[in-house]
């Protein structure tokens, strides 16, 4: 009995020890806080929607126990060069990045006795995740679909880009852990075509992106809107362009190019008395050899087409973009 009296002092505080530990509050886990950069592109046209659609993702990253930064309007492919300050100034881990495409064509459902005009609206929102070192932890892409009755054909964009982006976020949430950073590379040689100026334009559509025809018209337009104008122009194979920025450096030198050049796009069309009216606009943007923008342009186009195929609406409208450019499109680096 006396060994049992001693001990129990010791046991008592043993126990009073465990309970103070269970009631001690224990610090919360910090909110991961990402800069995010905007949707609407420096210079581009104004779009409600891309505005509506920065907040949307901002609140569903909140939503996800993520604190976002959001930036001014900033050129996506400047942020690489820039993702050190970008951290050090929002006090981020990382860096959000969203590229949207959207497209919208007017279709028709034929009935027994009428014919119902509608737009097929399909929205592709790209989400990636910058170090802050300006390298690529994380890409995603997701899509949303709807088809719009009535006229105001904005509101279906806007609900397309709200689908895809909670998507795109539902994918991040869900990523594995971010890889290391890849080993910085050494002693790249420095980009120096023999001769003349030579422009490296990488595909509108990126790697791991729905391939797309309008895309693929629009990397081949603009090859031949630079070699009309002298500039000896190759495209190069897809990439991600954030990716072929970061890696400026190798890319010039694998294409013997001086600069790279590449885009987005984005179009839509609406039902007129005369025919279909298509909308679309170009974006393009131009990197030197370092991975610093040095230029940007953006374009638009229209065209009234008749008939069925509303590609070729598309194809045209992209085409009148393309001839508002600059009697120089984009500067480029001479050699």
């Amino acid at each position: 009995m006396t060994l049992f009296f001693r001990r129990l002092p010791f046991a008592v505080a043993a126990a009073l020890a465990v309970a103070q530990l269970a009631v001690s509050p224990v610090p919360a886990a910090a909110a991961e806080v990402v800069a995010v950069v905007p949707f609407a592109v420096p210079g581009s046209e104004k779009i409600q929607n891309m505005d509506d659609a920065t907040g949307t993702l901002a609140t569903k990253l909140t939503e996800h126990g993520i604190t976002p930064k959001t930036l001014p309007p900033t050129d996506r492919l400047g942020v690489v060069a820039n993702a050190a300050q970008i951290c050090a100034q929002t006090g981020a881990t990382a860096i959000l990045v969203p590229t949207t495409r959207t497209e919208q064509a007017v279709r028709q459902k034929n009935y027994v006795v009428t014919t119902i005009n509608y737009f097929a609206t399909h929205v592709e929102v790209r989400l990636s995740r910058l170090r802050c070192d300006g390298t690529l932890a994380w890409t995603g892409t997701a899509v949303g679909d709807k088809d719009y009755y009535a006229s105001n054909v904005q509101a279906a964009v806007a609900d397309g880009i709200t689908q895809a982006t909670g998507r795109a976020l539902d994918q991040y949430a869900a990523r594995p852990a971010d890889p290391a950073a890849p080993a910085a590379v050494t002693g790249a040689p420095a980009a120096a075509p023999a001769t003349g100026t030579k422009v490296a334009i990488v595909p509108w559509t990126q790697l791991g992106a729905q391939p797309d025809p309008s895309l693929d018209f629009t990397t081949e337009e603009a090859r031949k809107r630079f070699t009309a104008r002298g500039v000896n122009a190759v495209v190069t194979e897809p990439a991600d362009h954030l990716v072929a920025t970061k890696d400026a450096p190798a890319m010039c030198a694998r294409y013997g190019a001086s600069s790279l050049v590449m885009g987005t796009l984005r179009w839509e069309q609406t039902s007129k008395f005369a025919g279909i009216a298509t909308h679309a606009e170009v974006m393009l943007t131009s990197v030197d050899c370092t991975g610093k923008v040095i230029a940007s342009q953006d374009a638009v186009g229209e065209h009234l087409h008749h008939g069925a195929n509303f590609r070729a609406g598309v194809s045209s409208a992209i085409e009148d973009a393309f001839g508002h450019w600059a009697e120089t499109p984009l500067p480029v680096v001479k050699s």
